[in-house]
C-alpha cells in the first residue's frame, strides 16, 4: 500500500508540470471565417485589399496538432500554439486607437484569450468566446465561427 501511495505522489508533480497555469480553450478542429468590417483603427486612403474579403470570406479554417488548414496567409505547418490572457491594448498587435472601448464594442471582455501560432504571418486569433474569435489582416477584421461537429 505504501509503495501505492508513493507511486501516486511521485506522479502528482509530473501531472501538475502537464498542465501549465494560464487560459485554457479546445481551439482546435473546424472554423469557418463568416465575414468581416473594417478595423477600426482604420484611416481613409488606407490600403485594403478587396481580394483578401472575397479569398477569405466563407473559407475554411481547420487547427490541428500540427498544421494550420486554411488559404494563404493563414495556412501553416509546424505551429507552435501558445494561448495567452490578454489585455484590450494587446489586441490586434496593438492597434486599436481606443482599446478598452473599442474592445468592448467588438465583444470583448477585459480579459481576452488569445491565439498565437508562431506562424509566418504572425496572425493572432483573439477570442470572444470559444466559438468565436476575430483576425485582424490588412486593415479588416475577420469572425471565424466554430464549425459544428
Amino acid at each position: 500500500m505504501r509503495l501505492l501511495l508513493l507511486a501516486v505522489l511521485m506522479c502528482v508533480p509530473a501531472l501538475a508540470a502537464a498542465s501549465p497555469p494560464g487560459p485554457k480553450l479546445d481551439f482546435l478542429g473546424n472554423w469557418r471565417i463568416a465575414g468581416s468590417q473594417l478595423a477600426p483603427w482604420y484611416k481613409r486612403g488606407d490600403a485594403l485589399s478587396p481580394s483578401d474579403v472575397r479569398h477569405l470570406t466563407g473559407a475554411r479554417v481547420t487547427f490541428s496538432a500540427h498544421a494550420i488548414a486554411a488559404p494563404v496567409p493563414l495556412a501553416c505547418k509546424g505551429p507552435h500554439y501558445e494561448l495567452k490572457e490578454v489585455d484590450p491594448d494587446y489586441l490586434f498587435q496593438g492597434s486599436l486607437t481606443n482599446p478598452e472601448a473599442q474592445a468592448k464594442a467588438l465583444g470583448y471582455r477585459p480579459k481576452i484569450t488569445t491565439l498565437e501560432t508562431g506562424c509566418e504571418g504572425l496572425i493572432d486569433f483573439h477570442f470572444i468566446d470559444p466559438d468565436t474569435a476575430l483576425f485582424g489582416l490588412n486593415n479588416r477584421l475577420y469572425r471565424m465561427e466554430r464549425m459544428k461537429r
